[in-house]
C-alpha cells in the first residue's frame, strides 16, 4: 500500500453545517456515475415529465449540478460508513436507521489505510438459486437507419433522449417505447466521424463517443449534432461517466505516466486525463490477460470497481485514487487463469466481461464462459493458433451473471444464456442487462431486461 491512501487534511464536520447541506445532500448522496445532478425546482404541470419541464425551460438534462455533502460515500460490510469531504475521508461508526448519518456529528477523521478486505470463500454460495428476467423494451426496425446491425452493440440510457446503441462507427437514439430517433456519426475521419468507437455515454446533457484509432472525444448534443472533437491521447477503452462533467476510462495504456494504471480520470472539457490510477499492487501484472481490464458500469457515486479479464479478483477505488475494497480468491465457477490453454484440447477460460453495483449493495459479475457443446465446434488454424469459425462462436462460449450481497456476504443467484455477446449496462442507476435476439421474421431487436430474485 502506498502513501496514497493517507493523503488527508481538514477536520471533521460540524452537526450544524449538515444542516445547510441536506438539500444538497438529498439530490446526491445515492448518485451513481451515470446519474446527473437534480434540476433546480421548477413547477410542474399535471402529467408533465421531469424531461418536459427541463426541455420546456431550455435547460438540458444533468447541466445543473448541486454541490454534494461528500465527494464520496462507501457503506462498509461492518455496518460503518466512510465518506470523503474537502480531502479528508472519516468514519461514521454504525449510524443506524433512527437517525440519518448526515445529522451525526459523530464524524472522526482517518488517516491511515481504509480499504477493506474480503474473499469470495467468505460468501455463502447458493448452488441453485436462479435470477429471474423481465422485459424492459425491445427496439430495432426490419431495415433502414433503425436497423440494429452487429451481434452485441453497447447500449446505454439517459432521461432524454433515451437508449443510446453505440455501433462502431456511428450512433443511434430510440426513445424508452423503442422507437428510432435518429442515427448519426459515420466511418472517416474527419469531425463527427469515426474510425472504431470503443464506447458512448451521456455525460453532461452531451453524447461523448471515444474513437479507438482517434484516440479522441467526438461530442453531440442530445439531438445527434455534432459539437466538438477533443483529443484524449491514450488507450481508449470502455468509460464510465464519474459526476461533474468527469469520465473514467478503464483500459491499459504503457505510456510511461499511465503504465500499470487501468484507470484515467478526464474531464470531457479539456479531454486530458488529470488522473491515472486504480493499481495497488505490481503482481497482477505478470498474469495472462493482465492487460485485459474490465470495469464497472453501475458503482457507488464517485467510485469505480475494476478487475483483470483472467481473475475473479476485483478492486473498488473512488475517483481521486483511495482504494475503497478488495475482494479476492476464488470462485467454483471462476478459476483463476495462471496460464494460457492449448484450446486445440482444452475449454476456453472463463473471463470476466463486466461489473456493476446497484442501490442495495449486491454485486453484479458477468463472466464469458465455455459452452457445454463447445467441443462439438472444430477450431480453424490460424496465423496466431486457432480461430472460431465464423458464426460458431455462440456454440463455443456462453455468457453468466452472478449477483452478490455484500453486506450480507451470500451469493443470490445467477443465470446463463446460450449467448457470448449479453452485456450490463447502466438503467436509471441500476445494472440491467441487454442482448439482441432474432423477431420470426428474422429481424434482430437489441432486448433489455431488468434482473430480479427472491
Amino acid at each position: 500500500m502506498t502513501d496514497r491512501t493517507s493523503r488527508r487534511a481538514g477536520t471533521a464536520l460540524p452537526a450544524t453545517a449538515t444542516l445547510l447541506a441536506v438539500v444538497a445532500l438529498l439530490a446526491a448522496c445515492d448518485e451513481d456515475p451515470t446519474t446527473g445532478p437534480e434540476p433546480p425546482p421548477r413547477e410542474r404541470v399535471e402529467g408533465q415529465s421531469l424531461a418536459e419541464i427541463l426541455q420546456g425551460a431550455g435547460v438540458a438534462p444533468f447541466e445543473v449540478r448541486s454541490v454534494p455533502i461528500a465527494d464520496w460515500v462507501h457503506h462498509r460490510s461492518d455496518g460503518s460508513i466512510l465518506l470523503q469531504r474537502d480531502g479528508s475521508v472519516y468514519r461514521i461508526e454504525s449510524p443506524g436507521d433512527t437517525i440519518p448519518w448526515y445529522e451525526l456529528d459523530t464524524w472522526e477523521e482517518v488517516t491511515g489505510p481504509i480499504y477493506e478486505a474480503a474473499s469470495w470463500s467468505d460468501f455463502d454460495i447458493c448452488a441453485d438459486c436462479d435470477l429471474e428476467l423481465t422485459e424492459v423494451v425491445r427496439f430495432g426496425d426490419p431495415d433502414g437507419p433503425g436497423m440494429i446491425e452487429g451481434a452485441a452493440p453497447r447500449v446505454v440510457w439517459t432521461e432524454l433522449p433515451g437508449y443510446v446503441v453505440v455501433g462502431s462507427t456511428y450512433l443511434q437514439t430510440f426513445d424508452d417505447e423503442g422507437r428510432f430517433l435518429r442515427r448519426f456519426g459515420r466511418e472517416g475521419e474527419g469531425p463527427g466521424e469515426f474510425t472504431g468507437i470503443a464506447d458512448a455515454h451521456v455525460v453532461h446533457g452531451r453524447i461523448v463517443a471515444l474513437d479507438r484509432a482517434k484516440r479522441a472525444w467526438s461530442i453531440f448534443d442530445l439531438a445527434g449534432e455534432f459539437v466538438d472533437e477533443r483529443p484524449y491521447g491514450y488507450a481508449a477503452g470502455p468509460f464510465v461517466p464519474a459526476g461533474r462533467g468527469r469520465v473514467v476510462v478503464v483500459a491499459m495504456d504503457w505510456s510511461p505516466e499511465a503504465a500499470g494504471f487501468p484507470l484515467h480520470l478526464a474531464d470531457i472539457e479539456s479531454g486530458v486525463p488529470s488522473l491515472h490510477f486504480g493499481s495497488m499492487d505490481d503482481a497482477w501484472e505478470s498474469a495472462p490477460y493482465s492487460d485485459n481490464v474490465q470495469g464497472s458500469v453501475v458503482s457507488r457515486y464517485g467510485t469505480v470497481w475494476w478487475g483483470t479479464a483472467g481473475s475473479p479478483s476485483v478492486q473498488e477505488w473512488s475517483v481521486d485514487d483511495v482504494l475503497l475494497r478488495v475482494i479476492e480468491g476464488e470462485l467454483p465457477w471462476f478459476p483463476e487463469v495462471t496460464e494460457l490453454i492449448d484450446p486445440a484440447r482444452e475449454p476456453p477460460s472463463t473471463l470476466l466481461r463486466s461489473l456493476g453495483v446497484d442501490r442495495t449493495q449486491h454485486f453484479w459479475m458477468m463472466v464469458r464462459q465455455a459452452d457445454p457443446k463447445w467441443r462439438e465446434v472444430e477450431l480453424e488454424p490460424a496465423a496466431e493458433g486457432f480461430q472460431i469459425p465464423p458464426g460458431r462462436l455462440g456454440n463455443y462460449l456462453d455468457t453468466r451473471l452472478d449477483i452478490f450481497d455484500l453486506e450480507e456476504q451470500r451469493h443470490v443467484g445467477r443465470y446463463v444464456w446460450d449467448s457470448p455477446y449479453t452485456r450490463l449496462f447502466n438503467l436509471d442507476g441500476e445494472p440491467a442487462v441487454s442482448i439482441v435476439e432474432y423477431t420470426d421474421d428474422g429481424v434482430p431487436q437489441l432486448v433489455v431486461y431488468r434482473v430480479g430474485w427472491e
